[in-house]
């Protein structure tokens, strides 16, 4: 579901002053963290590579990406940038791409 809607891809977007010395993007660190909560263990940010080790990782997120990418110093900066500049924006445009792709019946909107 993250590849067809291109969750990492609008994230990677919406935040394009990323490190190039990273192996990682924000996007895809997002990818990871979804799945890591899809896995209903919820494990602190500096235990993802372990939850990662034994998980085909490029298949789920992407080509090159291994585990030890998704560490809990590429998962901060990640965290800090929307902290930064605000995510209702980025919200409303990932709620806007999820309502499209699913095809759901919006009537109204709640701007809460």
């Amino acid at each position: 579901m993250c590849k067809e809607i291109g969750i990492a891809k609008l994230i990677d977007q919406a935040y394009p002053q990323q490190n190039e010395d990273k192996n990682i993007s924000y996007g895809q660190l997002v990818v990871a963290m979804i799945l890591n909560g899809l896995g209903s263990n919820g494990r602190t940010l500096h235990m993802y590579p372990e939850y990662f080790a034994d998980k085909p990782v490029e298949r789920l997120i992407e080509k090159g990406v291994r585990a030890e990418h998704i560490n809990d110093d590429a998962l901060g900066r990640c965290l800090d940038k929307p902290y930064e500049t605000g995510v209702s924006g980025l919200y409303q445009t990932l709620s806007v791409r999820v309502i499209d792709h699913l095809l759901l019946p919006c009537e109204g909107l709640n701007l809460d």
